[in-house]
């Protein structure tokens, strides 16, 4: 199981892209998302604005910005439990 944290702003098409992404393959390396809206608190909002989407894994790596499958996979592969 993995467990990360997906910060987004709704409407941001990096955000749906890199979801589609996870969505993807999800089942393949059981993955928890915790989905974060960065719209419902200032702090988070002044933090992630132009960084979204960002992928935080336990480890405290994080992915951000364009996300490419292959780092999405490296990050996956180093956080499997």
């Amino acid at each position: 199981m993995i467990n990360l944290i997906f910060y987004f702003r709704e409407g941001c098409w990096l955000c749906e892209k890199a979801e589609e992404m996870l969505n993807g393959l999800k089942e393949r390396y059981r993955i928890n998302i915790k989905k974060v809206s960065i719209d419902s608190d200032d702090e988070l909002y002044e933090l992630y604005r132009s960084d979204i989407p960002v992928l935080e894994f336990k480890d405290g790596s994080a992915l951000h910005g364009v996300i490419k499958k292959k780092d999405l996979l490296k990050k996956l592969e180093e956080n499997v439990e």
